[in-house]
């Protein structure tokens, strides 16, 4: 599960003039059409998925290719069923083929190159429209977080894996007066510094909290053992891009005295969802872009608490289609509809598992942005994964396809230590790092009990 850039999360929020129309005509459609009933709604995302499956045959070499070989017309697309017909796109898929996948009638200016984690190991490369993406994802965020009460200049404090250059004064945050957003550090949060982080956030009087699952516990623990009253000026913590267990959210939930509110979307802007005002099943945007949950006989799930995976199609990215894109993550299905509105919903959502590190002070910090530091030597690796024995040691084990120098290993330890200031990394090069039984590479190997270190 992925969805907003960490470090460049506030930019979503400021959209470019130049791009402005799209996110104002993006707010004017989601008020329009929210309430649509189920056949309008099936109606326009048959309309949206001909219109790209159509572009991509016409424009894109890779989907022309492949639908000429498997006997494939857009003409064939006559119902929303019908998309079970096209092969799903893969990772691996993407990244043999990533030239082959961007269309020739978008002008270059107007292409964005993106780098987001993966679950096999790489993080995956891709493109987007820079007119239509983040604009539309906007209106979108904005749109799905009006049911907590929010609103685009609300004092908002970030904790979503910021590594902030920290000088003498000991000043952990980074503040964005254009949105009044607070941006603070995730990486320092620990006994020895909440009291400067306390005073700041109560200083600050935040209406939201916008966080990774388990940044938001540890700050939430601290306060716990410090026994500090809830922030009165808090509407509700927004949380993604990890999974979100009961437990926590209670845990959450009790210590600030607020709704934890999660959303879900992805790098690549498939697909996005958010829970709903007063359930904490999700409702994906029919919109946005189309879904479809696959179990394990490779149908479209239709029982009751049947698991099933995510595969999503962008209705957006004309630069970059994504048709029937595996995303890797798991959902609850339900045919339990929730609200007024006839969007999908789902009950749970199954993405990134939280993971965590000890530094040599014995402190957890968080591990969803391990995989930034290494985006300058992607070219040159298949996989790396982290290993920890002892608190404040890492061992990363790089699985390499082309020799690396100690100038580039370097570089990537100057970028770790940047996020984990008080851990020792060191590397060893490996021809094969071992995958689970499913194919997937784990990224940390941890064997430190961490209920010992008390998080």
């Amino acid at each position: 599960m992925s969805n907003l850039s960490s470090n460049k999360y506030l930019k979503l929020a400021t959209t470019s003039l130049k791009y402005l129309p799209y996110y104002l005509k993006t707010k004017r459609f989601l008020k329009k059409t929210e309430y649509n009933s189920k056949e309008e709604i099936e109606a326009k995302q048959l309309r949206l998925l001909k219109r790209i499956i159509e572009h991509s045959y016409k424009n894109v070499p890779y989907y022309h290719d492949l639908f000429n070989r498997e006997n494939i017309s857009p003409d064939d697309i006559k119902k929303l069923e019908d998309i079970k017909k096209i092969p799903y796109l893969t990772k691996d898929i993407i990244r043999e083929n990533i030239d082959r996948i961007i269309s020739p009638t978008v002008p270059k200016k107007y292409i964005k190159n993106v780098l987001s984690g993966g679950t096999s190991g790489l993080p995956l490369e891709f493109y987007l429209d820079k007119r239509t993406s983040s604009p539309i994802e906007m209106a979108y965020i904005q749109h799905l977080w009006k049911r907590i009460g929010f609103k685009l200049y609300d004092r908002c404090i970030v904790l979503r894996g910021e590594a902030l250059s920290v000088k003498e004064d000991k000043k952990y945050w980074k503040m964005n007066r254009s949105i009044n957003w607070l941006s603070m550090s995730s990486f320092h949060i620990n006994d020895q510094t909440f009291s400067i982080y306390l005073d700041k956030i109560n200083s600050f009087k935040p209406k939201f909290i916008i966080a990774y699952p388990s940044v938001i516990y540890l700050l939430a623990v601290l306060f716990k053992r410090y026994d500090i009253p809830p922030i009165k000026s808090l509407k509700a913590i927004i949380l993604s891009s990890e999974s979100v267990y009961e437990s926590q959210r209670k845990y959450i939930e009790n210590v600030f005295n607020t709704r934890a509110f999660s959303y879900y979307g992805l790098s690549e802007k498939c697909c996005i969802a958010a829970e709903c005002e007063n359930s904490t099943f999700y409702e994906f945007a029919p919109y946005y872009g189309f879904v479809e949950y696959i179990n394990q006989d490779e149908e479209w799930c239709t029982k009751e608490d049947e698991k099933g995976e995510i595969v999503a199609t962008s209705f957006n990215n004309y630069a970059f289609p994504f048709i029937r894109y595996k995303t890797g993550d798991t959902c609850i299905f339900t045919n339990k509809k929730q609200t007024e509105r006839n969007w999908p919903v789902i009950k749970q959502i199954i993405g990134r598992a939280q993971e965590f590190l000890v530094d040599r002070t014995n402190s957890v910090v968080t591990f969803t942005c391990h995989d930034e530091p290494f985006y300058t030597i992607i070219k040159k690796i298949n996989a790396y994964q982290f290993h920890q024995d002892k608190p404040g040691e890492i061992k990363v084990l790089i699985e390499n396809i082309e020799p690396l120098d100690e100038t580039e290993l370097s570089k990537v330890k100057e970028e770790l230590n940047d996020y984990y200031k008080d851990i020792a990394f060191t590397f060893e090069t490996e021809k094969s790092i071992a995958r689970t039984k499913s194919g997937k590479l784990k990224y940390l190997i941890q064997n430190l009990d961490l209920d010992e270190i008390n998080i």
